[in-house]
């Protein structure tokens, strides 16, 4: 465009927003043909060959991410994902990182000489795998186990120092930029309302799978497991709220306009479809990208939720 003198359009600015919305799904440490791979899809099959701006029905960007994470799997699902250290946010090399220390913490966890990063396990992957209680005692102690032992405080995962891909593991960005898209009358609020409301009732009601001495065990209402006055379960609830990619899926991607219902009972329909969704998908199949398989589910419903939700017009 700079070369032409011509002005840049909407559908090249809008690939650009794609790409760059891409980018943040991804961890800080792929090789270059994951974004590359993932790009050429979201633009070239999510956006051009699905009808263009504003005709697709999946959203290029989930489409895109679910795309690279069947091809590159292993890639992206490493074991264990950087977060710089302490004092070295602005300058920091996560190549020159090394595993947090048990029951450490990335604030009070100074680095030692020759360490600029940690590589930490994200919350989202303890979330998804299966749990296990303390020795001789009831399935139910694997929640304290997992809130204790296993799982960041609950603030670094708003912060962005739990781990976690470039544009999901810091919660208050995420929500900053749902309220700019708010501001702006992109992201309506029973969006928000219904998936953060459908996540916290199938995460605190949906059972979750405990290795115990006997064997495979199902704990059924996870969210209500209280041990020694302690609400275990409201922290795993809360956990899955602001874990992975659920926060910037809802805030950022589901607003598109192009792939999101017309209607204001839609929106909450379809926020409650992708956040009930992404939980399922994420404790009961334990699927990585939960939150873009979701969103891809919703997007095909939404044909269907906006002539259930429809306004009836008097004599029709």
């Amino acid at each position: 465009n700079t070369l032409s003198g011509r002005s840049r359009s909407w559908s090249e600015s809008h690939a650009l927003v794609v790409g760059i919305l891409l980018a943040c799904t991804l961890p800080p440490t792929v090789s270059w043909r994951v974004p590359v791979t993932g790009a050429l899809i979201a633009v070239l099959v999510g956006q051009a060959m699905s009808g263009g701006l504003g005709n697709y029905l999946w959203h290029p960007v989930a489409l895109g991410r679910v795309f690279v994470q069947v091809l590159y799997h292993e890639e992206l699902t490493p074991e264990r994902w950087p977060v710089l250290a302490r004092g070295r946010l602005l300058w920091g090399d996560l190549t020159m990182a090394e595993p947090l220390p048990p029951l450490a913490t990335w604030a009070s966890s100074p680095p030692p000489a020759g360490v600029e990063a940690w590589t930490v396990i994200p919350p989202v992957e303890h979330l998804r795998a299966v749990l296990a209680p303390e020795p001789g005692q009831p399935p139910g102690s694997a929640l304290v186990v997992l809130i204790r032992d296993l799982l960041p405080p609950w603030w670094d995962t708003l912060t962005g120092t739990a781990g976690g891909a470039i544009g999901e593991a810091c919660g208050l960005a995420v929500i900053g930029a749902g309220l700019l898209l708010a501001w702006r009358g992109f992201l309506r609020w029973r969006m928000v309302a219904g998936a953060v409301l459908a996540a916290g009732i199938a995460a605190a009601v949906l059972p979750v799978q405990v290795r115990g001495e006997a064997g495979m065990e199902v704990l059924w209402f996870p969210g209500l497991m209280v041990s020694d006055r302690l609400p275990a379960g409201a922290a795993f609830v809360a956990s899955h709220l602001t874990a992975g990619a659920l926060l910037f899926v809802v805030f950022v991607l589901a607003p598109d306009p192009s792939s999101s219902p017309l209607t204001s009972w839609g929106h909450l329909v379809f926020g409650a479809i992708l956040g009930a969704l992404t939980i399922l998908l994420r404790v009961v199949a334990g699927i990585p990208a939960d939150a873009y398989w979701a969103l891809l589910a919703a997007n095909t419903l939404v044909p269907l939720i906006d002539r259930l939700t429809r306004r009836r017009v008097l004599g029709t």
